[in-house]
């Protein structure tokens, strides 16, 4: 009779299992949120950091070609640069080209301006100037 109790006795009851599953289950409900805006914030500071890049980049093309890079729109901008420009490759492999409205570019060769929309629907530019704004509501325009 000891015997038969011993084997009655181990592993976990069906309610002890439940109680775990719904601990974890309350963990991983409050982590992922946390994780999921974590990896917005780094997609947004890589865009950042990529843009802040495409400025040094640009100036280099400027001191070679002694102007600016000279584009209709932020499409042709991308596709006549995308290869010369790392940085720029690097944005467009963050954020792709599906629309064509997150991205502006204006060149008149002597000045530009490029800004690029974040996923968070604030925006980040360069200009000829030599600045990288952030947290701006809408695209850099150049003035004329």
């Amino acid at each position: 009779m000891n015997k038969k109790n011993n084997l009655n006795q181990k592993g976990f009851t069906l309610i002890e299992l439940l109680i775990v599953i719904v601990i974890l289950g309350t963990l991983a409900s409050i982590a992922l949120p946390n994780l999921m805006g974590l990896t917005e914030e780094a997609r947004k500071e890589a865009i950042t950091f990529n843009t802040r890049t495409l400025l040094t980049e640009i100036e280099v093309y400027k001191f070679q070609e002694g102007n600016y890079p000279v584009a209709e729109n932020a499409e042709n901008f991308i596709s006549n640069f995308r290869n010369d420009f790392n940085a720029l490759e690097s944005i467009i492999q963050e954020l792709g080209i599906s629309d064509d409205s997150q991205y502006k570019y204006e060149s008149d060769g002597n000045d530009y301006v490029f800004s690029v929309k974040l996923p968070n629907d604030k925006y980040v530019g360069i200009s000829s100037e030599g600045n990288l704004e952030q947290d701006l509501n809408q695209h850099l325009k150049l003035e004329e």
